[in-house]
């Protein structure tokens, strides 16, 4: 009886497999396909905040630096890493479409963008039981990037007292809240943006300006073809005060296209080389062999 029951779930999966269109692979079909789901903050401070919005209008210029990718939670592998150019240029474009425009000889930056980009995977603990909100064990930090704490859910910065288990977003939840604890539990990619003061830079003082974030739930997609779309859904609220996190959802037939106001600005991205600073970071996490990522 098991043998004839387990010929006719294989006998099913074949079929279904067979059926589905060729764009689509196995685990879509077992797991559901899932939409691209874009959550963006931006945090202005004081300083930031007493400067004109930059638009096509009154673009900022600024000194690109690349702090490249980053994992940030736990390992997984078999993601296809988008090649550094191919970001840089979708960074550009994006910036470009709400004022912020590449340095040039002509134009003097007044802005250092600090750019990043990668992923911030689940980590689980072994000793559950001891965890408080299960085996996950660094939940509150996918929660800190996607900003729950301008929804009340937690404290903005880690708390050693652990207060963060006694807020009451994080127990009772509204639709908005809910939206964002059921992502923090899923594995992300991630984009951040940080715009520094670049007179005060020359001073040697660090003045943060903005700082933007960007994040979208990984399963079923890969964070080469995902990065473009990541980055045109967050484009309005790149450097610009975001009261709580916005949520921006896309099908999977939405096609990102970035599109320049000013064929002059398209010109000059698309020909000329763009000069991004990157500096040797120690503290990028080394590479590892982990296993292959079986959902994508």
């Amino acid at each position: 009886m098991a043998t004839s029951l387990r010929r006719i779930v294989i006998t099913l999966v074949l079929a279904a497999v067979a059926a589905a269109p060729a764009s689509a692979g196995f685990f879509d079909w077992f797991w559901g396909k899932n939409d691209i789901e874009v959550v963006t903050v931006t945090d202005t401070t004081p300083a930031g905040a007493r400067l004109p919005p930059a638009s096509p209008a009154n673009p900022v210029y600024y000194v690109p630096v690349s702090m490249g990718f980053r994992d940030y939670g736990g390992i997984v592998g078999g993601d296809r890493e988008p090649p550094k150019e191919q970001v840089y240029r979708t960074m550009a474009k994006v910036l470009a479409k709400y004022g912020y425009l590449p340095a040039s000889p002509k134009h003097s930056p007044s802005l250092i963008l600090v750019w990043s980009w990668g992923t911030m995977y689940v980590e689980h603990s072994p000793f559950s039981e001891f965890n408080l909100l299960g085996s996950q064990i660094n939940q509150r930090q996918l929660m800190r990037f996607m900003g729950a704490y301008k929804r009340g859910m937690i404290s903005k910065e880690p708390d050693p007292l652990m207060s963060d288990l006694l807020m009451q977003g994080l127990l009772i939840r509204s639709a908005d809240q809910d939206l964002l604890y059921t992502l923090s539990t899923n594995d992300l990619y991630v984009v951040a943006i940080a715009a520094y003061d670049l007179a005060a830079a020359t001073r040697k003082e660090k003045v943060l300006l903005w700082k933007t974030k960007i994040s979208c739930p990984s399963r079923g997609f890969w964070l080469a073809d995902t990065l473009p779309v990541m980055m045109t859904l967050a484009g309005p609220n790149i450097g610009r005060e975001t009261a709580v996190p916005v949520a921006v959802r896309a099908s999977e037939k939405f096609k990102p296209e970035v599109i320049l106001g000013d064929p002059t600005v398209l010109e000059y991205l698309t020909n000329t080389p763009i000069s991004v600073a990157e500096p040797n970071t120690h503290g990028k996490r080394p590479a590892k062999t982990p296993p292959s990522k079986g959902t994508k």
